[in-house]
């Protein structure tokens, strides 16, 4: 099984809660192989509402019929359909293939190099809004400001390299964090009350509310 404990320990998940083999057959009868990691990732974490529902929209096996793309499965949806990501049919046979985006659904941007990286991205991006403790604003920062958070916060280590110009991740626990996006943007949660308040405690006083 492949290791998700990333995004575990992010939403304080300690059991599976996925579809069954039956259930993602559905995807199987309409593109044949899946990646092993889109497998797992389905079987263990893909009926976590919170988790894959709450911004962005996990495509569920029975919606795969309203995303079907001639070169590319489409399995993840910005809340809008502003862009969908998507893996190149060729990659299907590939156990953890490269994540490419789209917000026309013709023209594709290479978004993440594996699919287990994108899963954890966007787990990261999801979890500023599903953590049990968002911020739920949005602050403008300065550069300096900027250069406060990448000082003194740790890189996660996982970032889109296309929507929304790019967004990057940073947290000191393994239950926050801090969400950089469009250059100088920022919002930020955790998933327990004490960890929240120490990133609140700081990150409110940086920037502008937007």
């Amino acid at each position: 099984m492949t290791d998700f404990s990333i995004i575990k320990k992010l939403f304080g998940i300690t059991e599976s809660n996925g579809f069954t083999e039956k259930e993602i057959q559905v995807v199987k009868d309409i593109f044949g192989d899946l990646p092993k990691v889109f497998t797992d990732y389905y079987t263990e974490l893909g009926k976590v509402e919170n988790l894959n529902h709450t911004q962005d929209l996990l495509i569920i096996p029975e919606r795969f019929q309203y995303y079907k793309h001639d070169d590319y499965l489409i399995f993840y949806s910005e809340n809008q359909r502003a862009c969908v990501w998507g893996i190149y049919k060729d990659d299907l046979s590939k156990a953890n293939p490269s994540v490419y985006m789209s917000e026309d659904e013709k023209e594709w941007k290479l978004e993440a190099e594996t699919l287990i990286d994108f899963f954890t991205v966007m787990a990261f991006l999801q979890g500023g809004f599903a953590l049990q403790y968002p911020s739920n604003t949005f602050y403008e920062l300065e550069p300096h400001e900027l250069n406060f958070i990448t000082e003194n916060f740790q890189n996660k280590g996982f970032s889109f390299k296309e929507w929304l110009g790019g967004i990057s991740f940073y947290g000191n626990y393994n239950d926050d964090v801090i969400i950089l996006q469009d250059s100088n943007q920022m919002f930020y949660a955790a998933n327990t009350n004490e960890h929240f308040i120490e990133l609140n405690k700081v990150l409110s006083k940086l920037g502008t509310e937007l």
